[in-house]
C-alpha cells in the first residue's frame, strides 16, 4: 500500500521491463506517512493497445529518462487506479498528457493510511468511476472487484496468455527487500516477516479486514501470471503459487469473524465478472 495525496512525488524507480508483448513492468519506491519513513517498493504497468495508444495501471511517476521511453512506446492516453491507498501519480500523468483517470466506484483519493473514507474529503475527481459493467480502455480487459473490505480493490484480468492479472494491495511477491526500499524497511520486512513470495498484502489484510469467501475466489478467477502493485511480476503457475497463501488468510478472516453478520454473497464465487 502506499500513501495517497494530492501532489505527486517523485522517487527512485528502476528501467521499464518488457514483460509479455505490449506489457511493460517497473518497480521503483515510496515513503511511507509513518514514523521513519520506511521506503517501500511499488509497481506500475503499462500497457499499449489500440494503435500506440498507452494505459497506466497503478500509476507511478517516472523521472525525466523514464518519461521518454514511455512516451517511445506510444500515447499516453489513460490511467487506470485499482486500488484504494494508492493514485497519488494518476493527476501527473492527466497534467502532463491529457491522460482520462479511471478509478474504482465507491472509492476516494484521501491523504494518508486511512479507512475512514466516509469523513474524509476526496482530493482529486477522476474523469470516470468504473465497476464491473464499464468498458475500460483496454480490450478485452475485464474488471474484478473486492467489495468486503473496508476500502474496496480491484483486479483486471487479460485473456492473453492464459490470463494475466494485475492486482492492488491484496496481492504482493516480496521475497527480498529491493534496490528501491530503504534501511527502515529492510528492518520491517525481517521483523514482521514481510519478506515473502506470493503473499496476500499483510497491512492491507489488516486494515481492511476482507472476508475469507472473497479472499477464496480469487482462485476462481482465470490467470496463469500476476502483475503485483508491490514486488516483482509472476511468470508462470502463479496462481499456485499463491494458493498457500490466499488460503491461509482467508482462514484466518474467518477466524476473526468479520463479516460473520453480513451477507455472504460478497464473496460468491459465481459472481459475474465483465469487461
Amino acid at each position: 500500500m502506499c500513501q495517497s495525496t494530492h501532489s505527486s512525488q517523485l522517487f527512485p524507480h528502476g528501467e521499464l521491463e518488457q514483460v509479455f508483448p505490449n506489457i511493460w513492468f517497473v518497480q521503483g519506491g515510496w515513503d511511507m506517512p509513518v514514523p521513519l519513513k520506511p521506503r517501500i517498493s511499488r509497481s506500475m504497468v503499462i500497457i499499449r493497445h489500440s494503435q500506440d495508444s498507452i494505459t497506466l495501471v497503478n500509476s507511478m511517476r517516472l523521472n525525466d529518462e523514464g518519461l521518454k521511453q514511455l512516451e517511445a512506446l506510444g500515447r499516453v492516453e489513460n490511467v487506470i487506479r485499482l486500488a484504494s491507498m494508492h493514485g497519488a501519480d494518476d493527476n501527473f500523468y492527466r497534467e502532463r498528457y491529457g491522460a482520462k483517470v479511471y478509478a474504482l466506484k465507491g472509492t476516494q483519493y484521501t491523504r494518508g493510511l486511512t479507512v475512514d473514507i466516509e469523513n474524509t474529503k476526496s482530493y482529486l475527481q477522476p474523469d470516470f468511476w468504473f465497476d464491473e459493467k464499464t468498458r475500460l480502455p483496454i480490450p478485452e480487459a475485464k474488471v474484478w472487484v473486492m467489495r468486503s473490505p473496508k476500502l474496496k480493490e480491484a483486479c483486471l484480468l487479460l485473456p492473453q496468455h492464459n490470463g494475466i492479472l494485475l492486482s492492488g494491495d491484496m496481492l504482493h511477491n516480496t521475497p527480498r527487500p529491493n534496490s528501491f526500499t530503504n534501511i527502515t524497511a529492510k528492518l520491517f520486512m525481517r521483523l514482521f516477516g514481510l519478506a515473502r513470495s506470493y503473499n496476500i498484502g499483510v497491512g492491507w489484510w489488516h486494515m481492511t479486514k476482507p472476508s475469507g469467501d472473497e479472499l477464496r475466489q480469487l482462485l476462481t478467477l482465470p490467470f496463469e501470471h500476476v502483475l503485483p502493485i508491490h514486488g516483482e511480476p509472476v511468470i508462470g503457475n502463479a496462481k499456485n503459487k499463491y494458493r498457500k497463501a490466499i488460503e491461509r488468510f482467508a482462514s484466518r478472516s474467518d477466524a476473526k469473524q468479520w463479516h460473520s453478520n453480513t451477507d455472504s454473497n460478497t464473496g460468491h464465487p459465481e459472481r459475474e465478472m465483465r469487461g
